[in-house]
């Protein structure tokens, strides 16, 4: 994609059905943190953490997930028999959304809390940045401007300050080889999430 992403989204740049296809894997994705986070919680003894954890599983299940599902179903209903591609009724896993939760879920298995916080922190710091820039322009289309909304709320920003909290907590308390391997784990989450960004907009990888 080598479009910029305000360029994008302001002037319809975007087929509907790339958006469609990236809402799909993101659905399997989520689902997929959903259980990464469950997982987590049984990586530590701090009530406060696994407060913390609980209330990221809610927030992803009843509302991340919940406005994806209605953003699909309005972006179905609005579209005409003829522009109703496979992307609405049929869906497989791409090989880097099957690859990044893979990753997650060996990293919440065996690793330490502190990598796995690391591994965890690229996905909604870097929606947040993006929403936020995507915030300062003109969106035209009803269902790109729903989604920037969401992912630029002042509900994605605590979340996300809450997460570098947590991180550098826990990093201060590592040795230099642990904040190590905790560098290359948010190194390789991010890599993930532009991979996951082109594999969408490509339909396909």
């Amino acid at each position: 994609m080598n479009e910029p992403l305000d360029r994008v989204f302001t002037y319809h740049y975007l087929p509907v059905n790339k958006f469609v296809f990236y809402l799909r894997q993101d659905q399997y994705f989520l689902d997929e943190l959903s259980k990464f986070l469950q997982s987590a919680r049984q990586k530590t003894d701090d009530k406060k953490l696994k407060e913390w954890l609980d209330s990221l599983y809610l927030s992803t299940v009843n509302f991340e997930m919940k406005m994806q599902n209605q953003l699909l179903n309005s972006l179905a209903a609005s579209s005409s028999p003829s522009n109703m591609t496979a992307s609405y009724s049929e869906f497989f896993r791409c090989r880097t959304a099957l690859n990044y939760t893979a990753y997650l879920m060996n990293t919440s298995s065996n690793g330490t809390f502190s990598e796995i916080v690391s591994v965890m922190a690229p996905c909604p710091w870097t929606y947040l940045e993006i929403a936020q820039k995507l915030s300062k322009i003109p969106i035209r289309n009803e269902a790109y401007a729903k989604w920037v909304k969401f992912y630029s709320s002042t509900d994605s920003s605590r979340q996300v300050a809450e997460i570098k909290q947590i991180m550098n907590r826990l990093g201060q308390k590592e040795d230099d080889k642990v904040k190590g391997i905790m560098k290359n784990h948010f190194a390789s989450a991010c890599k993930y999430e532009y991979l996951f960004w082109e594999m969408a907009y490509n339909l396909g990888g």
